[in-house]
């Protein structure tokens, strides 16, 4: 069994996921058990319900494979040997099947009946099935010899492809029945001892893969006409290559569908993070997943892609695309058209134009705005609607790959995804794909969902990886060298199949005796792509620049003269793939992110350089600009290392990632906004040379920091930002970071005077600029100051003029000045008026859809009804706003929100609940190292323990309070 934590907010110890059902409930497709009452089965995600009493029709293919004279080794065999020969051989012939997607349909005697294509057809259904009665046979050949069988063991097998109906019989299994069951039988019967035989159209549906002798014709019991039979003498090594089977995951198996059954059952999504090394099998797992499942559960896979307004959430709009019917070319009328009939047919609740409008942000379709500080949470608001619309009855899988590498505010929607909906059900199993690094970056990653699950994949034992060797080289590697490769591999299934491949191919050494397993994985990927033609090879190290996929168009930029039939022949080689939930356009990409890395190493610098160029201009000229800064950073990087003193690359991938920078900080992805800044702040070179430039990248790395609550990286950037923006007399960096400085003075270092200094330095460069947003944005700031002195009537001057200078379409600015004003008329002792004014900020913040606005003005108005001493009504209030920041991660504000609705459970005489959220809010601004809250929250847990009656508490949290004040806004 492979490591499992099942995570929950408030678990310490792994919670196993219910699994063991009545035997008499069973699932009518899959056949595994049903939980009592189930509406979905908990294994492939089929409605219960809907499929009884029902029938269909299906193309499938079927499988007879049976022990060959049976009676007579029961005879020479003690009944205890044989009776465990015979359940080995039916184990060995699970393994097979289940391992190439087959469906064990019953056990007759000593022999096996499986059926391929339920709960899904598949394309290759037949040729899996061809595959599995081979594997079946050399398993059973094996056997034979580790029981020490003079004798030998062999099968015979019948397959056969045809039209069946499915249906439920009298216990609630499902039948298989018609024409192909009797003719797969018949061809069994009729094989020779160690024979595959397939049927007319199994042999039809797989000529080009397979091998295959002389036709037979086999007279058949119930059949007028004779049977045409077809000898199978092996597969071609590219069916071979592409029907690898999936080897021993089935603990991990059945927890995926156990945790599918639980988001359907109980309308709880359940997050499941797969974590491993390269190549050790996550996508695989995730695709026999999938492979596996009932056609009634959508399956959404948000692997990056080259286009879209924001690369931040690329694999959300890769899925919205693809529901969509978006293509990259499409123009933006055409797009909003196909948002509006994704949403209205999806059954989105609430308000759907303004979700076609979160949606469209995606694209870049929603019209310019400068104000951009919604655009995560719209962004995040809009794909949880879709996606709550999606998996209201039915349930859903979102699959995101190589999660370690997704942006923070990607990230946090994947989580949200996991937890569960404010607005009914949202049965979506969310599968997080990705390397450790992830779970280093952000420990605490599922600890918000009340249903997580995180698998450690392990490497294969050693058996495990010799079985895969045998497979993946379809029997054309001796027992030593199957040995040598498992033992190299280290249990990696990518290195397995990537080093038989080189070997199939004749990709190092001539012949078996010429043939030697490089040390690593690598050096395996190294050596198959220098086996490959010249020509082929320089392509395949151009197409590596590409961050995702590409098509032909794209394909064009880094190599014009590339042709479908070249990148076809790669496929052959196994360098790519063609990418089935890409757009309509037929794409590509890397088959997997080793191949990429290897490609991509072995490309010269030069090229490297003038390639990231040639694309970053093409994707800019399509307006994709943090794309194109990504490009054009890696030329960058290539560009200093072959001579460090050509400034033109470097220079043009600061400018590019500065505007990369901003537009993170002005939609509020700080963290991305950090790493962009930095980068770009690496390619500017010697610090003697720096101007303005530089000047509003540190001013925006500060602002970025101090979103993050990362305080003292904060005020160091930006007082390096004042410094310079000072000598290149930069009003705009001035702006920015004297604000910022200015907040910090108050909340962090608690120095109100030394604000007020700042501040008012922020607000002069502000006019000198001439721009209303800036001088409104520094007002909002500098009102603090003389209401952290109770001087509320200067606090109300302050805020008015920021209210009367918005811009009508600033509705950021408007519901901020507005709720700050109904928190200065609340300490002015004007409860009405405070009231009007955060009504009217909570109508503005609703109209526009920004629920951090929303959630603001919600705290606010529970506060002035708990100030009336309407506390019961406060109280729902404080709860909505409680939601909505813990939904979207907003730390501080969250802990504020808390501490007011534990003052007015207090005063509600509900202390337990009180104590709970004053303890959470403190412990939270200690985290932040806020010095506002702990001051009063504190004083609020005292007056708890004097309720309580114990004095002592009360004196030592009293105690506290007053250092918390001392440390406090002086």
């Amino acid at each position: 069994m492979r490591t499992t934590d099942v995570l929950g907010p408030a678990a310490t110890e792994p919670r196993p996921l219910p699994h063991f059902y009545p035997q008499s409930m069973v699932c009518p497709v899959c056949g595994r058990p049903l939980p009592p009452g189930a509406r979905f089965c908990p294994s492939c995600g089929a409605s219960v319900g809907g499929m009884l009493g029902t029938e269909e029709r299906k193309m499938v293919t079927v499988l007879f494979a049976d022990i060959v004279d049976s009676t007579a080794l029961a005879r020479r065999l003690d009944p205890e040997r044989s009776r465990e020969l015979l359940g080995a051989f039916f184990d060995a012939a699970v393994e097979e099947l289940q391992a190439l997607r087959g469906r064990l349909e019953k056990f007759i005697g000593d022999a096996v009946m499986a059926v391929f294509g339920l709960p899904q057809v598949h394309e290759d259904d037949a040729l899996r099935a061809i595959r599995a009665g081979l594997a079946i046979r050399g398993r059973t050949r094996r056997l034979a010899a580790e029981a020490g069988l003079e004798e030998g063991l062999q099968v015979r097998v019948g397959v056969e492809s045809g039209e069946a109906a499915t249906g439920v019989g009298p216990a609630g299994q499902l039948l298989v029945t018609g024409a192909v069951v009797n003719a797969a039988a018949r061809l069994q019967t009729a094989a020779l001892p160690g024979q595959v035989l397939a049927g007319a159209t199994a042999h039809t549906l797989t000529t080009n893969q397979v091998s295959f002798g002389r036709r037979r014709r086999v007279r058949a019991k119930g059949f007028a006409d004779p049977l045409d039979a077809f000898p199978v003498e092996g597969l071609t090594t590219r069916s071979t290559r592409r029907t690898i089977p999936f080897v021993n995951r089935v603990s991990e198996q059945a927890i995926l569908g156990q945790s599918l059954g639980l988001a359907s059952s109980t309308g709880k999504p359940v997050l499941v993070t797969i974590v491993g090394e390269p190549g050790i099998g996550k996508s695989r797992l995730a695709d026999e997943l999938a492979a596996g499942m009932s056609a009634t559960v959508r399956i959404l896979r948000g692997q990056p892609r080259g286009f879209g307004d924001s690369s931040t959430f690329s694999p959300a709009a890769a899925i919205v695309s693809e529901l969509a019917c978006i293509e990259p070319t499409d123009p933006p009328e055409a797009i909003r058209r196909c948002l509006r009939e994704l949403v209205e047919t999806s059954g989105v609740q609430g308000n759907l134009d303004r979700t076609v409008e979160w949606l469209g942000l995606l694209f870049g379709v929603s019209g310019e705005r400068r104000e951009e500080s919604a655009f995560v949470h719209d962004v995040q608001a809009g794909f949880i609607s879709l996606v709550d619309a999606l998996a209201r009855d039915h349930p859903v899988a979102l699959v995101f790959e190589d999660a370690h590498t997704l942006r923070p505010a990607m990230l946090d929607l994947i989580e949200r995804l996991g937890s569960p909906g404010r607005r009914g059900p949202r049965r979506a199993l969310v599968l997080a794909l990705a390397r450790s690094e992830l779970l280093d970056e952000r420990p605490a990653w599922g600890s918000s969902s009340s249903n997580a699950v995180l698998l450690r994949l392990d490497p294969l034992s050693t058996d495990e990886s010799i079985h895969l060797v045998r497979h993946a080289a379809g029997g054309q590697v001796s027992d030593p060298e199957a040995s040598e490769i498992a033992r190299r591999a280290g249990g990696n299934p990518f290195f397995i199949i990537e080093t038989t491949g080189m070997l199939m191919t004749g990709g190092n050494g001539s012949g078996p005796a010429g043939r030697v397993v490089p040390p690593t994985v690598q050096a395996v990927v190294g050596a198959r792509l220098d086996a490959l033609p010249a020509r082929l090879r320089d392509l395949a190290r151009r197409i590596s620049v590409f961050m995702y996929g590409f098509d032909m168009h794209e394909l064009a930029i880094v190599d014009p003269e590339a042709t479908v039939g070249e990148i076809e022949q790669l496929e052959e080689a196994e360098v790519l793939v063609k990418d089935p939930h890409g757009p309509p356009a037929p794409g590509w990409r890397m088959r997997h992110s080793m191949v990429k890395e290897v490609a991509y190493a072995s490309l010269p610098k030069r090229e490297r350089r003038r390639l990231h160029r040639l694309v970053a201009a093409q994707i800019d000229a399509a307006g994709y600009q943090t794309a194109a800064a990504d490009h054009l950073y890696l030329a960058a990087l290539a560009s200093i290392d072959l001579d460090p003193n050509d400034r033109s690359a470097p220079n043009e991938a600061a400018d590019a990632l500065l505007k990369s920078g901003d537009r993170a900080r002005r939609r509020m992805e700080s963290k991305s906004a950090v790493d962009r800044y930095r980068r770009a702040l690496t390619m500017s070179g010697a610090q003697e040379g720096w101007s303005v430039r530089e000047a509003r990248i540190l001013a925006g790395l500060g602002e970025s920091s101090y979103w993050l609550g990362d305080y003292p990286a904060a005020l160091e950037v930006l007082k390096r930002a004042v410094a310079l923006g000072e000598a290149q007399d930069d009003s705009f960096s001035l702006a920015m970071a004297l604000r910022f400085l200015g907040d910090i003075a108050i909340n962090y270092e608690g120095d109100v005077d030394k604000a007020e200094k700042l501040l008012q330095r922020s607000l002069e460069a502000a006019e000198r600029l001439d721009d209303s947003w800036a001088i409104v944005r520094s007002l909002l700031f500098q009102g603090w100051v003389p209401w952290t002195r109770y001087q509320f009537d200067a606090a109300e001057n302050v805020w008015r003029r920021a209210l009367e200078l918005s811009d009508p379409e600033d509705t950021w600015a408007r519901v901020r000045s507005l709720t700050a004003l109904s928190i200065n008329r609340t300490e002015m002792h004007d409860m009405e008026g405070a009231l009007k004014l955060i009504e009217d900020a909570g109508k503005l913040a609703e109209e526009c859809g920004d629920q951090f606005s929303v959630a603001n003005t919600y705290v606010q108005k529970a506060r002035v009804f708990d100030d009336l001493g309407r506390r019961e009504e406060a109280v729902p209030w404080f709860d909505q706003a409680v939601s909505i920041f813990a939904e979207l991660g907003a730390r501080w504000e969250l802990a504020d929100a808390r501490a007011a609705r534990g003052i007015a459970k207090r005063e509600l005489g509900r202390l337990d609940e009180a104590e709970e959220d004053l303890r959470f809010a403190i412990r939270i601004a200690e985290e932040l190292g806020d010095r506002q809250l702990p001051g009063w929250t504190w004083r609020a847990l005292a007056r708890v323990s004097e309720l309580r009656g114990d004095q002592a508490e009360a004196e030592e949290r009293h105690r506290r309070s007053r250092e918390a004040i001392v440390r406090g806004p002086r």
